[in-house]
């Protein structure tokens, strides 16, 4: 008698409809609505976003979704056929393609602004360049040399340096994956003084991630110190044992 694997039973929906749905590959997965599909991990599945549609991985190993998003969730539409993979293989191709492009361009345009990554939904027909820059940036001549190469509808979305680290991933100084782009829904508000509850060092290059501002990991545990050294204190505490004395 065969045995079904954890893989391909159904994915247990804890929040209405929702699932994870990994669009982008090594990014954190999008919340979708399934509908009345019934999905198990690694189903190949259309999603409807508001950039287009996209191909997406369905994945059972990421973090269950407990409550609606704040964001808009995506929509899945149905079970992606073989056409639909292979081009979803080209767009990727060459939004990969685009994004070397698109840094070379901004180098020699003088443009202050850092490319993050392109993505090309399954109609081909446009692609999203997403960046990020301190201040206000003329990319006209970019978007016009991006339309004329590559014959589709531009479209530019700046992202704040927080976000951009998310959609380009990396390791924090702790030697594990960032925390937005694994397992935070949102940004938390993040001070000096919880760092300094913590009695973690000042200096910024200790306390500040890859995007340059306070590590979000700051605002995790912050809470129970004054708990942890409440009970270190009272433990620490000296005994009176002059009652027991004769």
């Amino acid at each position: 008698m065969g045995c079904c694997s954890l893989a391909d039973s159904p994915i247990p929906i804890l929040c209405e409809d929702f699932v994870r749905v990994v669009i982008v590959p090594d990014l954190q997965p999008a919340v979708c609505r399934s509908g009345s599909l019934v999905v198990r991990h690694d189903d190949e599945v259309v999603v409807e976003t508001g950039d287009g549609e996209f191909v997406g991985r369905v994945s059972r190993f990421t973090a269950p979704v407990l409550r609606p998003p704040r964001d808009q969730p995506g929509r899945i539409l149905r079970f992606a056929v073989e056409d639909e993979i292979r081009r979803t293989v080209e767009n990727r191709v060459q939004g990969q393609e685009m994004e070397g492009y698109v840094r070379r361009r901004t180098q020699e345009l003088r443009l202050e602004m850092r490319p993050v990554r392109v993505e090309i939904p399954l109609s081909g027909e446009k692609a999203v360049v997403f960046f990020s820059a301190e201040q206000r940036v003329d990319f006209r001549p970019l978007v016009r040399d991006l339309g004329r190469r590559y014959r589709k509808e531009i479209e530019m979305r700046a992202l704040g340096v927080r976000d951009g680290a998310r959609q380009t991933g990396g390791l924090g100084p702790c030697g594990r994956s960032l925390c937005c782009a694994t397992f935070m829904n949102r940004f938390h508000s993040v001070t000096v003084r919880m760092a300094k509850r913590q009695n973690i060092s000042l200096n910024p290059a200790k306390i500040s991630g890859l995007c340059g501002r306070l590590m979000c990991c700051l605002a995790h545990e912050v809470e129970q110190y004054p708990e942890l050294r409440k009970r270190k204190a009272a433990g620490s505490r000296p005994v009176d044992d002059s009652r027991n004395k004769p």
